[in-house]
This record gives structure tokens, C-alpha cells and sequence, in this order.
């Protein structure tokens, strides 16, 4: 008779780590790893609020007959398509350390631009034809914000595993994810609360985001400056392009990294289709306030954070990419279930009635043209996002730490300009998916999302497969079943 047993490889090769083992203990023991810990979580926290206030300023506004979230969320997403290569060359040429902490300077300068932004619609807000004008200024400063996190994304995830001892990658890891979602929450409900208070005084929440960008760079100095893991690296024109020759070179040599990359980007696909919806299902399908619909994205990002603490558990120091199993079912399972929900059908009629008093408040509180969701659908709702969010967060942990310690250490920052360039290809999708969608299902977000669980699934049952043949071939630490006599 057959049984399933669990049998388990080792991973990480000796060649791929880093020598650490005499690095202090997690986490309060290591200072470098808290700094790094609250320098991004600040910039994750700063990011959101302000991209957050000009998602909710513009729901319902359209620029060239394209759907205003769809354009701030590309035009966020363009510069990870344009400097990744540069970055990722950077990281390797440079300390990571230092890197960082001027990438905290120019936060600092792209919030000021950003009050800027802010002061003139605030001037300007009379005038109801330059809506347009404001609202393309704010998406340039989006533009600039997606480039300052372009240029930090690879010293971040590359200078992880410089700072923690091998054996702590994975909790570090987790924590990272934790702490970045954390701040995603603090982040969205902080900017649905300016959003309400602030209505035609936004540059007072401008200034929120400069002194949050300081904070970040205090904290940034704290960071050890580690040498460069290639001071040789020669930069040039050829460096904007850089990650194509990698990401081939990934896809001809290493099978099995790729494929878990692009299981990892499907991961942001999933999260910038989602997080986005979540804006319009709220204020167009349940009738809620801009906080309260900023609530239920800080419910799915602390969903993440639960999940990405609670693989960091079961991962007991090892890399277990079989964990993404029960965490996709769970994702597919939550995506589905919001065809259960019921909720409002918006019209045209409404959302144009909509857009004429969404900067009055009162006003459409009286006019109730979104009818508000009963008590127990907001809860059910909100339930189900916060167990979407915790499976996404159990999905991504495993595949992140799997991408961050594969790379030999002199690659990281180039593999990890790669990974950042075709994760925001995904990102960069899904706002593309957003608006077509959106046309698609009638503004119905839920049906979008519904679609999106479909698809899910079918990624999973096309992907997974051929990642745990190789998986089983290449000798790695993972959880599988195995059929024994």
C-alpha cells in the first residue's frame, strides 16, 4: 500500500552564502539589521501614503479615457523598467549602505515636489477644467517616486543577506515582509484619514510625507557599510539594459530560479490588480468613506504581515517553497469567494453623479448615490480580505528568500536588478489589467477580482508542477510528498 511521506533536501549550496555566522543574533542583538528594518519600513509607509492620497483624489477621473488609477499606478511602475538594470550595477559597484541612505536624500526631494503638487491643487482647486492639469503633476511625482524606489529596491533585498547570519535569512526575510506591510497599513489608513480631514489642505499631508522621508534617513545611517561586492564593475550605457542579459542568462542556466520568479512576480500581479480594485470596490460597490475603504487595504496588507510572520515560523531557518502550496490554494479560495458577497452595481449615471460631489463629503452623504453595504457584508468583506492578504504574504515569503539566497553574493545585485525589473513587468501589467478590466466587468471591481482568482489558479496548476520537478532533480530544501512502498 502506498503512503505519503514528507522528505526533505537541503537548499542553500555553500558556494551561494555569505559568511556571516559571527553576525549578532536577530533582531534586537544586530543594529545594522533594525536600521535596515526601519529605513525601509518608513519608505514603504511614506510610498503608500502619498501614492494612496493621489489614487483616492483621482477614483473615477479619467485622463485620455484611461482610468486615473491605472495611469499612477504605470507611470509608478515605469521607472522599475527603465533604471533596474542601472540599479542593480550600482548595488554591486557601490556599498549597499551608502546607497541607501542616498536614496533616502532624494526621498526627502521628491516629497518636497510632492507639497508642491499638493499646494497648487490646492490653489488651483477652483477652477474644475484644470483638474486634469493637477492631476498629471501628481502622477509625474509618482513617477519620481517609483524611480527613488527603483534605485533602492536592489541594495535592499541584495544587502539582506549581507547583514543577518545565513541561518536567519528566512526569519529576516519574514520580518522585512512584515514590517513592509505593516507600514503598507499604517501607510493607506493614515492617507484615508488625511484624505477626509484634509479635504482642500493636502499639502498640510505633503509635509507628513517630508518629515516621514527625513525620519527614513536619519535611520538610514545606521546601516552597515558593507564593502562593495564588486568594485570592478565597470558602469556604462549598457548598464540600463543589463538586466536582459541576466535574466537570460537566469533563464538558459537556472530553470528553476526563473520559473521561481515568475512565481513571485504573479505575487505582485495579484497584489497591484488587487490593491487597486480594492479602492473602487469600496467607494463605488459598498459605499464607504475614504477611510474606510483605506481600512480594508491596511486589512489585506496586515493579512500579508500575519502570513509572512507565520512562514518565517514554519520555515524553521530553512527555504520551504512547498509551503506556497496551501497558500495559492487559500488565495484562489479568497479570490472566488467575493462572488458570494453581495454588493451594489454602479452605473454610469453614478459614478459621473459621483465624481461632481466627491469633494464635498456632506454632500454625498446626502445624496446617496452609492448605497452603503450592511454591517455583516462590510465585516465578511473585510474578513475575507484579511485572509487573502495573510495567504498572499504565506505565498511570497518562501520564493522571496529562495531568490535571495541563490545568487552567489558577487550576482546579488544584478540578479536582484533583474528580479525588480520583471516583478514591476507584472506590476506594471496589472495596471494595464485594472483599467482594461474595469472597461470590462462595467466598473464591477469584484467580478475583476473574481477573474483574477481564476487565473491564479490556472498559473499554479501551469507553473508549479515543473518548479517541484526541478526542485526534486536539484537536491533543494522543500517539502514534498513522495510515494513509498
Amino acid at each position: 500500500m502506498t503512503k505519503q511521506v514528507l522528505a526533505e533536501h537541503d537548499f542553500i549550496s555553500p558556494a551561494s552564502q555569505i559568511k556571516r555566522d559571527d553576525l549578532p543574533a536577530l533582531p534586537f542583538k544586530n543594529r545594522s539589521f533594525l536600521s535596515f528594518l526601519g529605513t525601509q519600513a518608513l519608505g514603504a509607509f511614506n510610498d503608500n501614503v502619498f501614492k494612496q492620497l493621489v489614487l483616492l483624489l483621482g477614483v473615477g477621473y479619467t485622463l485620455a479615457d484611461v482610468e486615473y488609477q491605472a495611469v499612477v499606478q504605470f507611470l509608478f511602475a515605469l521607472p522599475f523598467l527603465l533604471f533596474s538594470g542601472l540599479a542593480g550595477d550600482l548595488s554591486d559597484r557601490f556599498s549597499k549602505g551608502r546607497l541607501m541612505v542616498i536614496c533616502k536624500i532624494a526621498e526627502v526631494i521628491i516629497a518636497l515636489l510632492g507639497v508642491g503638487a499638493f499646494l497648487m491643487i490646492t490653489v488651483g482647486s477652483s477652477d474644475a477644467k484644470e483638474a486634469p492639469f493637477y492631476l498629471c503633476m501628481l502622477a509625474g511625482v509618482a513617477f519620481l517616486l517609483g524611480s527613488q524606489s527603483a534605485f533602492f529596491g536592489p541594495p535592499k533585498y541584495g544587502g539582506l543577506p549581507e547583514l543577518v547570519r545565513p541561518y536567519d535569512l528566512a526569519s529576516a526575510t519574514g520580518m522585512t515582509q512584515m514590517t513592509t506591510f505593516l507600514a503598507i497599513i499604517f501607510g493607506v489608513a493614515v492617507a484615508g484619514i488625511l484624505a477626509d480631514l484634509l479635504s482642500g489642505r493636502m499639502y498640510l499631508a505633503g509635509l507628513l510625507t517630508v518629515a516621514i522621508a527625513l525620519l527614513g534617513t536619519l535611520t538610514s545611517l545606521g546601516i552597515a557599510r558593507n564593502p562593495p561586492a564588486d568594485a570592478q564593475r565597470r558602469l556604462s550605457a549598457k548598464s540600463f539594459i543589463s538586466v536582459l542579459p541576466t535574466l537570460s542568462s537566469i533563464f538558459r542556466g537556472d530553470p528553476l530560479l526563473m520559473r521561481i520568479i515568475f512565481l513571485y512576480s504573479w505575487f505582485w500581479f495579484v497584489g497591484g490588480v488587487t490593491l487597486t480594485s480594492i479602492n473602487a470596490f469600496g467607494r463605488f460597490q459598498l459605499g464607504l468613506s475614504n477611510f474606510e475603504t483605506s481600512m480594508m487595504v491596511a486589512i489585506t496588507s496586515l493579512g500579508i504581515a500575519i502570513g509572512s510572520v507565520l512562514v518565517g515560523r514554519f520555515s524553521m531557518g530553512k527555504v520551504r517553497v512547498g509551503l506556497v502550496i496551501p497558500a495559492l490554494i487559500m488565495l484562489v479560495i479568497c479570490l472566488l469567494s467575493l462572488s458570494l458577497i453581495p454588493v451594489y452595481s454602479p452605473t454610469a449615471e453614478d459614478i459621473q453623479s459621483f465624481n461632481q460631489l466627491k469633494d464635498s463629503p456632506q454632500l454625498l452623504a446626502v445624496a446617496n448615490i452609492i448605497p452603503v453595504a450592511a454591517a455583516s457584508v462590510r465585516a465578511a468583506t473585510f474578513g475575507l480580505f484579511l485572509l487573502l492578504g495573510a495567504a498572499a504574504g504565506f505565498f511570497s515569503v518562501p520564493l522571496l528568500t529562495f531568490i535571495q539566497a541563490r545568487p552567489s553574493h558577487s550576482e546579488k545585485g544584478r540578479v536582484f536588478a533583474a528580479v525588480n525589473w520583471f516583478n514591476w513587468i507584472f506590476i506594471l501589467a496589472s495596471a494595464i489589467a485594472y483599467g482594461v478590466g474595469m472597461k470590462l466587468f462595467s466598473n464591477h471591481a469584484s467580478l475583476l477580482l473574481v477573474a483574477l482568482g481564476a487565473a491564479t489558479l490556472l498559473i499554479g496548476l501551469v507553473v508549479l508542477p515543473g518548479i517541484f520537478r526541478l526542485l526534486k532533480h536539484d537536491g533543494s530544501d522543500f517539502i514534498y510528498l513522495k510515494p513509498v512502498k
